[in-house]
């Protein structure tokens, strides 16, 4: 997806201030499947087994408020997205989110590589209930529960 010249997102500076950035061992990219995700930058994932993988991704200025910490928007929206994906891979169907709670626990800031991994608590035949918690050098900077449900078809 590509933005006009007039957009601000083109005038995002993702720099930080010459650190490289290396991706911890296991990550890959991580490929969204919505044009919304896109907008949360490059994001990575780390397989853990039986289908299941933690997201992994470097807090850069496209995710700051004017406070400079991180928007609690964007905790929300890849809470979502990382319960999301375990939902559907429990159900096998399309899903869609029913509930979603972020307990924000620390300050996320400019640089840090946050790591944010998923739990299912419960699976029936149409809702699926799940944790998720992200941390900094193993520190959790927050914690979600979310339900799921399973979309009908036809």
């Amino acid at each position: 997806m590509k933005f006009g010249k007039s957009n601000i997102l083109n005038e995002i500076n993702d720099s930080f201030s010459g650190v490289e950035r290396v991706i911890p061992a296991g990550f890959a990219p991580y490929k969204v499947l919505s044009a919304f995700m896109e907008l949360m930058g490059d994001i990575y994932a780390r397989p853990e087994g039986e289908g299941r993988i933690t997201l992994g991704l470097y807090i850069s200025e496209r995710h700051l408020n004017h406070q400079e910490a991180v928007h609690g928007g964007m905790v929300a929206t890849l809470a979502d997205n990382t319960m999301g994906y375990h939902a559907r891979l429990a159900l096998g169907s399309p899903i869609a989110t029913v509930s979603l709670n972020v307990d924000y626990l620390g300050r996320l800031q400019l640089g840090d590589w946050l790591e944010v991994s998923c739990q299912v608590d419960r699976c029936g035949k149409r809702l699926v209930f799940l944790a998720c918690s992200g941390a900094v050098n193993g520190q959790t900077a927050f914690r979600a529960h979310g339900v799921f449900s399973a979309i009908r078809r036809g």
